[in-house]
């Protein structure tokens, strides 16, 4: 239980050191903004293709989750009628 804790705990400040380094003194230059944001507007672009493809899937998840709901809904009114 304490070697849990304590691996849990050093995980936390190696991920805190980690999210918060000190000053880099690095340069970006235009040219990698540019790039980041292809690569922003690439992964938008392949889940929006993604979401396309698997459309029929995903309203027919929603519409059967929507439709058992209220159809348990109805029964139960029908049995207590």
């Amino acid at each position: 239980m304490f070697l849990k804790r304590l691996l849990t705990i050093c995980f936390l400040v190696m991920l805190l050191y980690l999210a918060f380094p000190p000053f880099a003194y690095a340069y970006l230059d235009p040219g990698t903004g540019s790039y980041i944001f292809q690569l922003i507007m690439a992964g938008l672009v392949g889940f929006l293709f993604v979401v396309k493809i698997y459309w029929g899937r995903i309203r027919g998840f929603f519409t059967g989750l929507f439709s058992r709901g209220r159809k348990m809904m109805e029964e139960d009114e029908n049995k207590d009628a």
